[in-house]
Formats: C-alpha cells, sequence, structure tokens
C-alpha cells in the first residue's frame, strides 16, 4: 500500500457509515449509562468517541506491528505518563511529538492532547489535532424509545453477608445509525498517516461493531461504509450524514434490518453525488452479503466509472466482482 511521502498529500475524503443496533445500549451517557437519547427529534445518539474506542480497540487485539496511545492494556495511566513510555523526554519537544505520531497509529489517525505533570522530569506537554474525526454525535435514522428493564445483583460484604437489588435502566429496541467522519489531507501529512492506516481504520470500525461482545453491545451489525474521495481540498457535501431517508417511518415500531432497509431512500444522497461528479475522485463502497447488492446507488453513467465495491473480510479488503458482496 501506498505511503504517504514528503511533502505529498492524500485527497479529502467523507465517510459515511450506517450500523444498526438490536436490544442493546449502543452508547451509555458516561454518568448514568442510560443510553444516549435526544428527545427533540426522538432518535438515539452515538459519539464520536465510542466510534474511536471501536477502531483502537480492534488494532489493539489484532495488528501486533501497531501500538495505541490510548490503550486499555497499560492500565489507568496519564498522557504524560503513557507518553514518557512511548517516547522519553527529549531536548525538543516537538521530536517526542513526531515519534509519539511514528509509533502510535491512534495518533496519527485522532491526535491527541499530552499533558504531563511538571513535577515530573520525564513528562512534558505537547498536542496533535487527528487527521480523521468523526462527528461528535450521530444518530439514528429511524426514530426510537427507550423501554426500561429491570436485572438483579446480590453483593456480598466481607462478612459474609449478601444483599440484593434491583435495578432499573433503559435500553434500545433497534436503531439504525448514521455516522459521519471527515479526513484532512494536511493535517494527515503533519501527522505522518499512511494509505494504510485508514485501510486498517475501516477494517476495525467494520470488525469491531459486529464481533463486540458486552452485555451493551452485542446486538450490532455493520451495514454500509462509502468513502468519498475529493479531488477538491475545499469541497464538502453539505448534510450527507442526512441524505439517507425513510419512505415509511413507522414511528417507535421494533423493526429488523430486512424490514427497514426497503424503505430506506437514498434518493437525496444520489442526486448529492451526481451534483458533485465533477469535484468527487472516487467512491468506494463497502457492503456485505446480508445487506445491500452491489450497484444498488442510482448514479450518472460518467460517476458510476468512478465507484467501486468492496467487502471486508477479516483484515482484509476485496473488490466485489459479481454482482453479490462475499460471491
Amino acid at each position: 500500500m501506498k505511503t504517504i511521502k514528503e511533502n505529498e498529500k492524500m485527497n479529502k475524503r467523507e465517510f459515511l457509515f450506517l450500523y444498526d443496533a438490536k436490544d442493546c445500549v449502543p452508547n451509555g451517557d458516561p454518568f448514568t449509562g442510560e443510553q444516549r437519547y435526544d428527545e427533540d427529534t426522538q432518535t438515539a445518539l452515538v459519539s464520536d468517541v465510542r466510534l474511536k474506542r471501536y477502531i483502537r480497540d480492534f488494532i489493539d487485539n489484532n495488528y501486533e506491528d501497531e501500538t495505541i496511545f490510548y490503550s486499555d492494556k497499560y492500565g489507568k495511566k496519564t498522557t504524560g505518563m503513557r507518553a514518557s513510555e512511548e517516547s522519553k523526554k527529549k531536548d525538543d519537544i516537538a521530536d517526542n511529538l513526531k515519534e509519539l505520531k511514528e509509533k502510535c497509529i491512534d495518533i496519527r489517525l485522532f491526535g491527541t492532547v499530552v499533558a504531563g505533570n511538571k513535577s515530573k522530569s520525564d513528562e512534558y506537554n505537547t498536542q496533535a489535532t487527528g487527521a480523521v474525526q468523526f462527528k461528535m454525535f450521530n444518530r439514528t435514522i429511524n426514530k426510537v424509545y427507550l423501554p426500561t428493564t429491570q436485572n438483579t445483583t446480590i453483593m456480598v460484604s466481607s462478612e459474609g453477608n449478601a444483599q440484593g437489588s434491583i435495578a432499573t435502566f433503559s435500553y434500545l429496541p433497534y436503531g439504525l445509525f448514521s455516522c459521519i467522519g471527515y479526513f484532512n489531507p494536511t493535517t494527515a501529512q503533519e501527522n505522518l498517516l499512511k494509505e494504510e492506516d485508514l485501510e486498517k481504520m475501516k477494517i476495525a470500525l467494520w470488525n469491531e461493531i459486529n464481533i463486540k461482545n458486552t452485555r451493551s453491545k452485542a446486538g450490532q451489525q455493520s451495514r454500509l461504509l462509502i468513502e468519498i474521495e475529493y479531488n477538491d481540498d475545499f469541497y464538502k457535501i453539505p448534510d450527507i450524514e442526512y441524505s439517507i431517508c425513510l419512505n415509511n417511518e413507522q414511528k417507535f415500531k421494533y423493526r429488523e434490518f430486512n424490514d427497514i432497509k426497503d424503505d430506506l431512500n437514498f434518493t437525496k444522497l444520489e442526486e448529492f453525488l451526481n451534483k458533485s461528479k465533477e469535484l468527487i475522485e472516487s467512491i468506494k463502497v463497502y457492503i456485505d452479503s446480508f445487506s445491500f447488492e452491489k450497484n444498488f446507488l442510482n448514479l450518472d453513467d460518467n460517476l458510476k466509472e468512478k465507484v467501486k465495491y468492496f467487502t471486508i473480510k477479516g483484515k482484509n479488503i476485496e473488490e466485489i466482482k459479481n454482482e453479490k458482496a462475499g460471491n
């Protein structure tokens, strides 16, 4: 795969990612544990932090050649402690930042803020902006409700006494999330980011959502990832995360993906893409054999030449040659 050389830039990109969640808590509030929810729009929310955590966890557990700066494997450490572990303090802190970028894929992708303790001689302060940013909060396409349920727990004291309690919590019956990510080529160049970093990011996001088996996250499935590469560093399709709509909104009804996908309307997305065809370098569409078929987007003939369909199998990305994904 191609690596960015000195003074060489990649093109600006946008990522539109759809995944659904069923009978789980896709993104709990850190204070209450309850699923994030917007009462005005009646949609569930998932944060950029949650999406980045998926990516970091998969890379951390599946790529031995990569180092994750914000890794759960190192226990509870400050960023200053982690930075001094990965790059011992140098005379010029800029050299530390460069070394951190070279070592840590999540810093190249998402940036970092290192807050060192001034009382410790080996710690230092530095920061870097991420080349990839996801929208702070990403919403479900469908309107949702959050029913409550209960579970019981038993806590045993040191004296051997047991005390039971009942906890009430809410969960999401079904939600189809539309998430948007942005790739800045100038920042990527500054961060020493490589093309293979983006490849691993896409593989990690797609896979980790599917395999996450914690109690609150089981029941999620990646459905669609569209990567739009522009030939203009300043162009941006407006509100692309809202360009996929539902024709038949069955408010608060429990639905399966096979049911809801028949009501998905891609007309606005197709319109956006067709109107932007002169400014689009390429479009990569990632699907699987369960969700969408190749060429499901209705695009102008001259734009179709810029579109390729792929499937993610394990840690590999394969171009789809036949009509159906996975064949």
